[in-house]
């Protein structure tokens, strides 16, 4: 027999908790370390490159062991729902949307009984969680 399945419930609910917790404190230190030896100096570098690469006015500047490069990363996120809705509808500009379900839509749905809508999957697995007693 398996040495989990000879303890009580109890106790393997205790020991998942105790698990659990030293695991965040050794991930919260790691993660610290992380950030102090080598987060924070890269950034520092990536920041001085950055400099002294607009100083020269070059996109790139390559060294023995690699190249340091320029580039653009955007974000684009909706400001006025209803607004991009009005424009995107009204002129008919599809491709400037991405359409995807709405999952609590479709579990509400689900819960009432109701069958999917065309061309939806979903999938629900059952998992098992712990949670520690605060008395």
């Amino acid at each position: 027999m398996n040495a989990l399945t000879d303890m009580k419930p109890a106790d393997l609910v205790e020991e998942f908790i105790r698990l659990r917790d030293e695991k965040q404190f050794v991930e919260k230190g790691f993660e610290a370390e992380v950030k102090t030896r080598y987060t924070d100096r890269m950034e520092a570098i990536k920041q001085t490159l950055l400099e002294l690469l607009q100083k020269l006015g070059v996109d790139s500047i390559a060294g023995r062991s690699g190249t340091a490069f320029k580039s653009i990363t955007t974000s684009v996120t909706v400001a006025d729902a209803r607004e991009f809705r009005r424009h995107v509808i009204g002129g008919e500009h599809w491709d400037y949307i991405d359409w995807r379900a709405n999952k609590t839509a479709i579990n509400d749905l689900v819960e009432a009984g109701e069958p999917l809508p065309p061309g939806i999957n979903r999938s629900a697995f059952v998992q098992i969680n712990v949670r520690r007693n605060t008395k």
